[in-house]
């Protein structure tokens, strides 16, 4: 049982940990792979203002999660106390590191630094904290093994599985149909590739705990769960317009990126035995255009190999260039 401590190493009565853990192994990297040097180039002279303030409100948005919000799974061993769990949580950590640095390296690459601290002081995204902060509130008092199922519900749901991921379609966005950005969007798909695997790994946790104390998830905490969904995507909803406004291209809205995350929020409840949240009120015709996003998400990426590194399988850690390989 996972709230029941296990001292010995042996048996490993989750050995699924493993498993995730071999494919966070898998598709390690760092910041090194990445100067940012051709990202600032374009990003200076082949994008117009209203088009660099999106870029740059985009990148605060990821900053400010990756840096000041995600210390969740470096705990994991100590609420589920079994050495398989300390193993899971301490690999998941180790990609957050990566992820912070990552984030500030490319934010100094731009010379955006000064940038993202104003941005923080931004009423909408100081609020976007509070709600992804919520996981920490004790609502449950002394039920600590419930308090922690509602606290890895809403992380998994809302952190890992939501709230970064209309700005990482924005920065694919302008990779895929502008062609600039090259080193960021391999970034971000790094990072998206992670935040999936770290929301598969939460619902995994969940369905585990659901089938062990099936008692902790009545319909008070299913309630609850589906209201602070509805919470979480109003605080996206208003981050949203702070980045795109009214910028409206073929595949980039504020009103199509607010339908993604309405159907992110929604696979994210089922695929945890809860009801979906918005169901109907899904816009199907503006989900169908993120349909892009989905291929990219879910399938093998198209890779240029002259021009960027796969990300499914990219094992390099330094910057190449030109004279070095001709």
């Amino acid at each position: 049982m996972l709230f029941q401590e296990q001292v010995a190493r042996k048996p490993n009565l989750y050995p699924w940990t493993q498993e995730f853990i071999d494919k966070i192994w898998a598709g390690f990297w760092t910041p090194n792979e990445f100067d940012f040097k051709a990202d600032y180039a374009q990003f200076k002279t082949e994008m117009v203002d209203d088009e660099r303030q999106i870029v740059v409100r985009t990148l605060s948005a990821i900053g400010q999660i990756e840096i000041a919000v995600k210390r969740f799974w470096a705990q994991l061993g100590e609420n589920l106390p079994h050495p398989s769990m300390s193993d899971l949580g301490f690999a998941m950590a180790n990609t957050e590191v990566i992820h912070n640095q990552a984030y500030e390296k490319l934010l100094d690459t731009l010379r955006l630094g000064d940038v993202f601290e104003e941005n923080l002081k931004e009423p909408v995204v100081k609020g976007r904290v509070d709600y992804l902060r919520k996981y920490l509130k004790g609502v449950y008092g002394d039920d600590r093994r419930k308090q922690y199922i509602y606290a890895i519900t809403l992380f998994t749901l809302f952190v890992e599985n939501a709230s970064l991921f209309s700005q990482f379609y924005i920065v694919l966005w302008f990779n895929r149909f502008r062609n600039v950005l090259k080193d960021t969007a391999q970034q971000v798909q790094y990072t998206r590739n992670e935040e999936m695997l770290h929301a598969q790994i939460g619902i995994k946790l969940i369905n585990t705990m659901r089938e062990e104390y099936p008692e902790l998830f009545d319909a008070e905490l299913e309630a609850r769960i589906l209201e602070e969904t509805r919470v979480a995507f109003n605080a996206e909803a208003k981050i949203i317009d702070w980045i795109v406004g009214n910028f409206d291209q073929p595949k980039l809205n504020a009103h199509i990126l607010k339908t993604y995350i309405q159907g992110r929020l929604d696979d994210s409840l089922k695929s945890i035995g809860f009801a979906p949240v918005f169901g109907a009120e899904i816009d199907q015709e503006a989900l169908a255009q993120t349909l892009w996003m989905e291929e990219e998400t879910l399938g093998n990426n198209m890779t240029d190999f002259f021009f960027k590194k796969p990300v499914e399988y990219s094992k390099n850690h330094k910057v190449y260039k030109e004279e070095e390989l001709f």
